[in-house]
């Protein structure tokens, strides 16, 4: 004879088939919880949320046939455990947190009004050795430009950046990593007067690249430079105000009154490498000599506090 449930069990099962179906949620989660914490917080989530969502569908579909006997089970479990296999195999496809790259440098390069006759926003430009860097171009010249890269003056090109047309027009160009030496930049349109050399430079031994000080908002992004003392040193400006003028200019105190260093105005945007020459240990001041509010103390080779030229 067919063995048929007597109530109580027909009335257990129900209750039992949902309760250990979180028992196997319970299990897989815990099996997979090193699966888990090789992916981002957010995929781990969504992970126990799409495993745990997927069992009780199981769950679900297990508990509403009329006859739930063991291979209904058997079909329940194996269920569970692939979509949490499924679940934890796709987390490990696309959820694996990636290691975050560097900031990629970016080197500020303009076309004002007049770029056909003037010339581009500045002539002399610099980027690392080794790394890819970024160009951004902006115009606000209504004629078309580019950038072009070459070896030297009068060499075939071995990059040529998308046209741009201003005013107001821009572009991204990606630079593949350079060897150390100095490029030649130029536009194609006008290639007789908007040029300049890109100087492709690696950090000086020991001491790491120089500061990199940008101008903003008719603002510098910092109060302190820091330099070494009795040294030549650089510093990587970037200006990125569009249509507005800023340099860096070091005095000896607040007043003003007597410069040490004043250097070169730079139209922004662009960005431009500064060479200071050595000054003796000490604190100075800094200002932008065009928008005299933008200023800071310069600490050389000591703390701030020092008093000029001292040891």
């Amino acid at each position: 004879m067919t063995q048929r449930y007597g109530p109580r069990e027909g009335l257990l099962l129900p209750i039992l088939i949902p309760v250990g179906a979180l028992a196997l949620i319970a299990a897989a989660l815990y099996g997979f919880s090193r699966v888990l914490l090789k992916v981002s917080p957010a995929a781990a989530t969504a992970t126990a949320l799409v495993a745990a969502a997927g069992i009780m569908v199981v769950a679900a579909y297990v508990a509403s046939r009329k006859d739930v006997g063991g291979s209904a089970l058997l079909s329940m479990v194996g269920g569970v455990l692939g979509v949490t296999m499924v679940a934890g195999g796709a987390a490990l496809l696309l959820g694996a947190p990636h290691e975050e790259a560097g900031e990629t440098r970016v080197v500020a390069l303009a076309a004002p009004v007049n770029a056909a006759t003037d010339g581009f926003s500045t002539d002399a430009v610099s980027a690392p050795a080794g790394e890819p860097f970024v160009i951004s171009f902006t115009s606000e010249d209504p004629v078309v430009h580019n950038v072009e890269l070459a070896p030297a003056e009068g060499e075939a090109s071995f990059f040529s950046g998308s046209d741009v047309l201003g005013p107001g027009g821009s572009a991204d160009y990606p630079i593949d990593p350079l060897e150390v030496g100095e490029y030649y930049f130029f536009c194609k349109y006008h290639a007789l007067t908007m040029t300049g050399t890109l100087t492709v430079k690696e950090a000086p031994a020991g001491g790491g690249e120089g500061p990199t000080v940008v101008a903003a908002g008719i603002a510098f992004d910092t109060d302190t430079i820091e330099l070494a003392a009795d040294t030549e040193s650089s510093i990587t400006f970037e200006n990125r105000d569009a249509g507005t003028t800023h340099n860096i200019a070091i005095y000896t105190d607040e007043t003003a009154t007597e410069v040490i260093w004043d250097g070169a105005d730079v139209p922004g945007p662009a960005s431009v490498p500064y060479t200071v020459p050595p000054i003796a240990a000490g604190e100075y001041f800094f200002r932008c000599d065009t928008h005299p509010p933008m200023a800071g103390a310069v600490v050389v080779g000591g703390v701030a506090g020092e008093e000029p030229g001292g040891g």
